[in-house]
């Protein structure tokens, strides 16, 4: 099955980048065509035919990794910002390690089984970071249950693995900010967060997952 942005795998991490950029570029643009002549409905049903508007991805320049041929607008807003939080994510591992190579990536599918949004290995292919990335507009640590679900996909569920491998939450500064507050009860966490600033205009937040005390 296609996806809006099809899967990168095994790939040096520059290629990827501008591979991700050129996806990005063009789902924005064909977007705000989109909005743009979107003159809506009747005041009735405006939000019910706001909701089904459908974003079309046929074209001559359609980059490679563009999978589908259309989908919702909605759809394609909520993978918009994932993929520019992955981008500031990618590029700050660039920064901050040294010969690296994207393993996998999932620009647009989440909660494959045994796979991460972002999986980064050395020059020698051993896996160094995994990365979940979500952009999570909510200051509640319990929303959604999404904080759970990235530890679970991380493989930290129950406990943070005693390996080499780095695992982190790439998120919103709304939700990096609910999950590093103070008040949570630790004692009671087998984990704990070690922040880093990515620096990019949207102040996307990564989050090492460390064991607990």
């Amino acid at each position: 099955m296609p996806h809006v942005i099809e899967p990168i795998y095994n790939k040096n991490i520059d290629d990827a980048l501008a591979d991700l950029y050129k996806a990005h570029e063009f789902l924005v643009c064909r977007a705000k065509d989109k909005i743009l002549a979107f003159s809506g409905a009747e005041m009735n049903a405006w939000g019910i035919d706001s909701k089904r508007i459908t974003v079309d991805l046929r074209c001559n320049t359609r980059p490679s990794l563009i999978g589908k041929e259309e989908e919702k607008l909605f759809e394609v807003v909520n993978i918009a910002a994932t993929v520019e939080r992955l981008i500031a994510a990618i590029e700050w591992f660039k920064s901050n390690y040294h010969l690296l190579k994207i393993r996998e990536c999932h620009p647009s599918t989440s909660d494959e089984v045994d796979e991460n949004d972002l999986v980064l290995q050395d020059e020698n292919g051993v896996i160094v970071a995994r990365c979940e990335v979500c952009d999570v507009v909510s200051d509640n640590a319990n929303s959604n249950n999404k904080e759970r679900k990235e530890l679970r996909n991380l493989g930290c569920a129950d406990l943070v693995p005693p390996d080499e491998i780095k695992r982190y939450i790439c998120t919103a500064p709304e939700f990096a900010i609910a999950l590093t507050r103070k008040r949570r009860i630790w004692a009671t966490k087998h984990y704990k967060y070690e922040q880093f600033l990515v620096g990019d205009a949207s102040d996307t937040r990564l989050l090492l997952i460390n064991p607990g005390n």
